[in-house]
């Protein structure tokens, strides 16, 4: 008998272990995703003591081997982010003829295409002068451009923007504002 209380006793201690290592694991990534995100340099005295438990060896050498230390943070660009492809199509004469949104045929292919995302994503981050970057994106978006313009048989030259939709903060939410709107992250002209 005392062997099942002794079993049942670690089990449960266990237990609150690991819903502890998650849920601080939560909090720290949600921090450092906050701070990271809205380019907060000052730290509370509560994310120090986050980091100072986080950062004990043998909790992040467990959090490494499970994959706890991910967490599940999510004021970064890299949850529920998703952007808005866009293109505009003009004649000969620079008039304007329609706007559409960028789709595909078939949902795999859309699907593969939204794992395009991340290019965009590292576009927010990336320096500025990283010319190798700059270079891979305009050739991704060359691309885009030349699929939209043989779609209509080069009839068009083509207009192409690329939005990130901007999310309100939490501190706009408080008073109000709730709308969701397209911030434009790049933009390209293409015709032959």
């Amino acid at each position: 008998m005392g062997y099942f209380i002794m079993k049942n006793k670690l089990y449960f201690t266990l237990s609150l272990v690991l819903i502890f290592v998650v849920i601080l694991s939560s909090i720290k990534t949600t921090l450092d995703s906050y701070h990271s995100y809205y380019k907060d340099s000052k730290k509370s005295q509560f994310s120090f003591i986050c980091d100072k438990m986080y950062h004990y060896k043998p909790l992040r050498i467990f959090t490494s081997y499970t994959g706890f230390e991910t967490g599940y943070g999510f004021f970064g660009t890299n949850v529920s982010s998703d952007f808005a492809i866009s293109y505009e199509l003009y004649d000969s004469a620079q008039t304007k003829i329609a706007r559409h949104n960028f789709k595909l045929n078939s949902n795999e292919g859309s699907l593969r295409f939204m794992s395009m995302n991340r290019l965009f994503l590292d576009r927010l981050t990336k320096s500025k002068d990283d010319e190798l970057f700059k270079k891979y994106i305009k050739i991704v978006m060359t691309e885009i451009s030349k699929y939209i313009y043989t779609k209509y048989n080069g009839k068009y030259s083509v207009n192409l923007k690329v939005y990130l939709y901007n999310f309100p903060s939490l501190k706009d939410y408080v008073i109000g504002k709730s709308q969701t709107e397209l911030f434009l992250l790049d933009e390209m002209n293409y015709k032959r």
